[in-house]
This record gives structure tokens, C-alpha cells and sequence, in this order.
């Protein structure tokens, strides 16, 4: 019976451990990023993380066009040139890590933003890519929110396989991890 007393108290100690720490898992939980190439020598990307937020402030974040710059790294500038219910025409320039190099990027984003659930979203200048479309989607899971990224891209001129593949996988993790970032930021105040 003293063997009980010891095992019940760990076990305690276990749940009031997890329990206080719990909530800072919003920061640490890993992102899952995974880039394959497709038939038509596009990449194909799918990513997605949870947080402790609400999906309202994660629309928030997603939808902060002209303010993305501020948190994401790799956005120099993001101007909204047109927008009408559901509907946003976006420039964006950026700049995309590949080791030591980088390299200019320039889209015009033809955004569909469906129910506060889902952002598809499509280039249409074809500067930096031959095709590049995608969409983000929400789904609360309790209190937090289910973040997924998909893209499906096909960048401009002839770089090696395995370092654009690399350099996505990369860049779509450092992107995820500042939007989700800016999301708890938000949450927290």
C-alpha cells in the first residue's frame, strides 16, 4: 500500500505538468511541410500546423495583406490593387532563401477568400513562376485551429531539382512559423 501513495502522487505530478504546460504548445508544436515534384515538373506542397488561437484571429493574420510584410520575412512589399466581396487582387514581392542565394520574387495573387475557411489564391503575371496557385484552410479542432497550406508551383527558368525542392520546403516552413508567430502575438493581446 506505501508502493501506491508514490505512483498516484507521479501520476498527479504527470497531469498538473501537462496541464500547465499544455497551453505553449501552440509555439512548439511542429509544422509539417512536405514538397514533392509532380508530373508536369511542378512542386507540390503541403503544410500545416495547429495554434492556440481562434479561427477569427488566424483569418485576422491570413488577411492582413498590406501588413504581411511586417511579420513575414521573405514579403518585401504586398499592395492590395483591387477588391470586391470575396475577392482580392494582390502584388506581392519577395524574396526567396536558397542557402546562400536568393533569388526576386513577383506575383500578382488573385485571392478567393470562401467563409472565413478558406483563402485559394492563384498568380497571375507568371514573373517568377509558370504556374503557382494554392489555398490556406482553417478548421477549429476545440479551442485551437487547424492551419493547412497547400501550393502547387512551378517557378520560372532552370534551377536544379533537389536545391528548389529544398529551398521550398524551407521557405514554406520559415513562412508558417512566422504567420503562426503573428497569430499568437494577435491571441495574446
Amino acid at each position: 500500500m506505501t508502493l501506491a501513495r508514490p505512483r498516484v502522487f507521479a501520476a498527479l505530478m504527470l497531469v498538473l505538468i501537462f496541464t500547465f504546460t499544455a497551453p505553449l504548445a501552440g509555439a512548439d508544436a511542429p509544422i509539417s511541410v512536405e514538397v514533392e515534384r509532380a508530373a508536369d515538373k511542378a512542386y507540390v506542397v503541403d503544410a500545416a500546423f495547429d495554434v492556440d488561437a481562434p479561427s477569427q484571429i488566424v483569418w485576422e493574420v491570413l488577411t492582413d495583406y498590406e501588413g504581411i510584410s511586417r511579420f513575414v520575412s521573405s514579403i518585401r512589399q504586398s499592395a492590395v490593387k483591387q477588391r470586391e466581396p470575396g475577392r482580392v487582387l494582390l502584388e506581392q514581392h519577395g524574396v526567396g532563401r536558397a542557402w546562400i542565394f536568393s533569388m526576386p520574387m513577383h506575383v500578382v495573387l488573385d485571392v478567393r477568400e470562401h467563409d472565413q475557411r478558406l483563402l485559394a489564391f492563384r498568380d497571375t503575371c507568371g514573373k517568377s513562376f509558370t504556374s503557382y496557385e494554392g489555398a490556406w484552410e482553417l478548421a477549429s479542432v476545440g479551442a485551437r485551429t487547424r492551419v493547412t497550406y497547400h501550393l502547387k508551383a512551378a517557378p520560372t527558368g532552370g534551377q536544379p531539382a533537389a536545391l528548389t525542392r529544398a529551398a521550398m520546403r524551407g521557405n514554406v516552413k520559415r513562412l508558417l512559423e512566422e504567420v503562426r508567430a503573428e497569430i499568437l502575438a494577435r491571441a495574446a493581446r
